[in-house]
């Protein structure tokens, strides 16, 4: 009987654990209850507290998970953006992203000889290069928003200082590259939107073009014209940089403004509507 009891003990243990109980799968499921408790613009610290512990225990389980990784930083970008207003929380948290989103490129340039080879690496190349192409847009992108906003909290100007401008050019290259589509065309929306906001520095970001953010904001409108951030970031860049436009993109911004969030990204969406009203109010044209 105990040899029998034994058995029946490896036997279990054996056995693969239940979806449930693997962390990215406590990640995943955390991160779609990250609207819960919500209020507004504001998110509840807990559930996407969830998500960022499970997707860490996931990384600590297995370094090398691409998916672990882009997952983490995703909640890493949304925690920082949404649960908190305080600076110093948001600069500690996108500087935590930051970290793991180096940590991931160090672990890609390790598969095509290092990382000056990758960081000078044509975006074009990286289809090539990689196994997992989608995964690998995945990580530029929240890379580049993690940088993106870690940036925005020392200011415009210290930012394009300290090369965060240069790298978010680049990671969102990468991902219009490897995925244009994603998200609703976000590698052309958060590269249209670095081209609208950043400062133009001399010898700096003497390369920011505001052409650039009419094409590519336009682009990841033409995409999908739903995606309220598209909505934003075009209507934004057409009142910016085209007047003779204005009455159309007043249009897209009265549409976003009177329209609801989608019940799967309730918070970011009702930050955009929230920005949408502002722009409008900005240019006499309350909703």
């Amino acid at each position: 009987m105990r040899r029998l009891t034994t058995l029946a003990l490896l036997a279990l243990a054996a056995r693969p654990l239940p979806a449930q109980d693997a962390p990215l799968a406590r990640g995943d499921a955390a991160w779609e209850r990250r609207n819960e408790g919500a209020e507004g613009r504001r998110a509840a610290a807990g559930p996407i507290g969830e998500a960022v512990a499970a997707y860490v225990e996931a990384l600590d389980r297995d370094p090398a998970s691409l998916e672990a990784r882009w997952k983490l930083l995703r909640a890493l970008y949304f925690q920082g953006d949404h649960t908190s207003g305080d600076r110093e929380t948001r600069k500690g948290i996108f500087g935590r992203g930051r970290e793991v989103a180096e940590q991931t490129l160090d672990l890609l340039a390790a598969r095509v000889g290092g990382r000056d080879k990758l960081d000078a690496m044509e975006p074009e190349a990286f289809a090539g290069a990689f196994a997992e192409p989608e995964a690998v847009a995945r990580i530029y992108f929240w890379a580049a928003a993690n940088w993106g906003l870690w940036g925005s909290t020392f200011g415009k100007l210290a930012a394009a200082r300290q090369g965060v401008a240069g790298r978010v050019r680049d990671y969102a290259r990468v991902v219009i590259a490897l995925d244009p589509s994603y998200e609703g065309g976000a590698g052309h929306r958060m590269y249209g939107r670095l081209h609208t906001e950043a400062p133009k520095i001399p010898f700096v970001t003497g390369w920011i073009d505001r052409d650039f953010a009419l094409e590519h904001t336009r682009r990841a409108y033409e995409i999908d014209p739903d995606h309220p951030d598209s909505m934003l970031f075009y209507a934004d860049a057409l009142l910016r940089f085209d007047k003779t436009r204005r009455e159309e993109a007043l249009a897209i911004l009265g549409e976003l403004a009177a329209g609801s969030p989608r019940p799967s990204h309730a918070v970011e969406d009702a930050t955009a509507i929230a920005q949408a009203r502002d722009v409008l109010a900005e240019h006499g044209n309350p909703p």
